[in-house]
């Protein structure tokens, strides 16, 4: 048996010195290999209102947009009763940056395009005037998305709606596709 007061503790001194030293020489190459790596600034704090590179400039959004929009998705509502078709009209305001949309009208209110993955991107709340029903009474988790990029001098994308389904109502979904021309 070892006395633990004489100093005789069994462990060789390299091991104290040498798995101290080792971790510091780890965490420092991880930090180095991080910094050489990382360009300074996390991803998610990036702001996702940035110019697209190569693709389509804030500018040719700008300005009103309408067409028809043909419906792909329909869910959750009574005989399938979803518009297959649907006049859509955009109002796209880049006095600011980052640009902001307005779907149909004002009620539908005007939050910002987000570019991500290529493609600029909205929502907001359906008005309540035209969301789905539930119970006689205007669902509040109806929600729009808008999704969309400059083709060939048209919009083109899709219009979304959903609502999320609670304990009295199914969930619902409907989508349009379309290709808008300014104006």
């Amino acid at each position: 048996m070892t006395d633990p007061y004489r100093g005789g503790s069994g462990v060789p001194r390299w091991a104290i010195i040498g798995f101290p030293l080792a971790f510091v020489v780890l965490i420092g190459l991880v930090v180095a290999v991080h910094a050489a790596v990382d360009d300074g600034s996390p991803a998610d704090l990036q702001p996702s209102t940035s110019r697209s590179t190569g693709g389509t400039a804030p500018s040719e959004l700008a300005g009103e947009w309408s067409g028809e929009a043909t419906l792909t998705d329909c869910a959750g509502f009574e005989n399938e009763g979803c518009p297959a078709v649907r006049t859509v009209t955009l109002e796209i305001d880049c006095s600011q940056q980052p640009c902001a949309a307005t779907p149909f009208d004002r009620s539908y209110g005007h939050p910002p395009l987000r570019l991500e993955e290529g493609r600029y991107r909205a929502a907001g709340p359906v008005p309540a005037d035209v969301a789905p029903t539930c119970g006689g009474h205007p669902t509040s988790t109806a929600l729009w998305r808008l999704e969309l990029a400059v083709v060939d001098g048209r919009l083109a994308g899709s219009y979304a709606e959903s609502t999320v389904q609670s304990f009295d109502c199914g969930a619902t979904w409907l989508r349009w596709e379309f290709a808008l021309d300014r104006g």
